[in-house]
């Protein structure tokens, strides 16, 4: 559990998998998963700031500490380069329809 400030937040990073009809011990879908819990204050905009900010975190790390594995999966399957706003776009349902 992570501390800040007066909010609790508790994070758990594991495998997850797709429970599917099977004869095999393997799934279709299995990948690792980032599961979050955290209490708000005063409204759920202090939840979006936090997953904005991680998400900013993490696309900047990769593209950083990773420029060489990025590459190679680049030569191979080519792909555009991360892109995310800082801060990250915060619209309502309506803008967003």
């Amino acid at each position: 559990m992570a501390l800040c400030g007066d909010l609790q937040r508790v994070f758990e990073i594991g495998p997850v998998f797709r429970a599917e009809d099977s004869n095999t011990n393997r799934h279709l879908c299995e990948f690792t998963g980032l599961d979050m819990e955290m209490e708000f204050k005063d409204h759920y905009f202090e939840v979006l700031d936090l997953i904005g900010e991680l998400m900013v975190y993490m696309v900047t790390n990769i593209k950083s500490r990773f420029a060489r594995e990025l590459s190679i999966i680049h030569d191979q399957y080519p792909f555009e380069e991360f892109k995310i706003a800082d801060p990250v776009v915060k619209i309502d349902f309506r803008t967003g329809c």
